[in-house]
This record gives structure tokens, sequence and C-alpha cells, in this order.
């Protein structure tokens, strides 16, 4: 056949396949179960409740953007950014680009901002509706920034997601330490369905001393 046509006519699979960049969780267990970790420009979804690892690992990103240089708007639609467990997750609150106030038009405007810089950034969305999504969307569309949101349940439009939930509690001298959760990846447009467990750390007062 490539004596026909010409040796540059096939080439291999592997070299066919799209180049994929990936920004790092930080946490080793879900960078393997997501082959690298988050997708570079796609929309990414943590499902689940209070101490089932969602808003940890979701914190574990924010700092692994932070680590590469990478600017993040972190958009607080519930309220409930914990800044205690945020700067033991290695978060630099200081440089976190935190918009005052809650409205829709504040948050597409600061989305606006990060977009018009052109380098890759995250934003990260904590509780969003799924109404407020849609309307943010417009302004997500054709740029290099990756979103990653945190929602008790799922949000639709989501390209990947993730399902969290906690299995048991890790215990020392009757305290609970910490906890071991299921993370299961239900949604990717390259992986198939599949789940890790994953340990997370209770914060202690001494982890953020250095990061206030």
């Amino acid at each position: 056949m490539s004596q026909r046509f010409g040796y540059q006519t096939f080439s291999c699979a592997p070299e066919l396949a799209p180049v994929r960049e990936f920004l790092p969780t930080g946490l080793r267990s879900v960078d393997e179960l997501l082959d690298g970790g988050l997708l570079v420009c796609a929309t990414h979804c943590i499902n689940g409740g209070p101490t089932s690892g969602a808003s940890s690992l979701l914190y574990r990103a924010v700092a692994g953007a932070q680590a590469q240089g990478m600017p993040v708007l972190y958009l607080d639609m519930a309220q409930s950014l914990d800044r205690r467990k945020a700067a033991a997750a290695g978060v630099d609150l200081d440089r976190l680009l935190l918009p005052i106030g809650t409205s829709l038009e504040q948050m597409r405007l600061m989305i606006d901002r990060l977009a018009r810089w052109g380098q890759p950034g995250l934003v990260a969305i904590d509780h969003p509706a799924p109404m407020s999504l849609a309307r943010l969307g417009a302004s997500l569309r054709n740029t290099t920034l990756t979103v990653l949101a945190l929602s008790p349940g799922p949000l639709p439009g989501m390209q990947v997601r993730l399902d969290c939930q906690r299995q048991e509690w890790r215990m020392e001298r009757g305290a609970a330490i910490g906890f071991i959760s299921e993370l299961r990846l239900t949604a990717h447009p390259f992986l198939p369905i599949r789940q890790v467990r994953a340990c997370f750390d209770i914060p202690r007062p001494e982890d953020c001393s250095a990061r206030r």
C-alpha cells in the first residue's frame, strides 16, 4: 500500500490522536484516575456533599493551578469558601481572584477580564445553580480557561464529571484525622467510567499557619 501511494500517506494511530494538556490536581490517585489531571480548556464538575472530599479536591486543584503560575478566579456563589481548609490544601489566598459580591454580572465581568489576558487560567465555581452556570457559560466559550465547578449534584453541560462519596473515617486515638472517599469518574470525553479511593486529611490549625 505504501509503495503505491507513498510512505507519507498513512500514519500510525498514536500520531493521529489529539494532543491533550492536563492540569494536575496534586492528588496522585485523582490524577491517575484522570490520566494526568484536569483537561485544559474543558469544563469539569465535582459532585459531593459535606465530608465527601469534593471541596478538598477543589482546593487542591486551585493550589495546583497556582503552583504552575496560573491565575485562578474563584466564584464563591454558595458563600462557602473555607479559608482555613483552602490554606491547608496549599491555596495562596492572597493570589486568589475572589470577586466581592456574588451577582452574575460581576462574575461575568471578572471572567471577561481574565479571558482577555489570553493565557491559561482556572475558573473555580463553588455550588452554581444550573441556570447561573448556563448564563456564565457564554463568557467561558472560546477561551483558554479551564472550568472546575463544585456542586452537590450533577450539572448539565459538563465534559468531565467526578462523583465523590465518603466511605470511612480515619481515626487516631479516638479522633477523626481524615477520611477515605470513593471518587467515580462518570463522564469524560476520552476515558471510560471508573473509580478510585482517595485519602483526605482533616486540616489542623497549624497546617495553615504560614498561609493566612
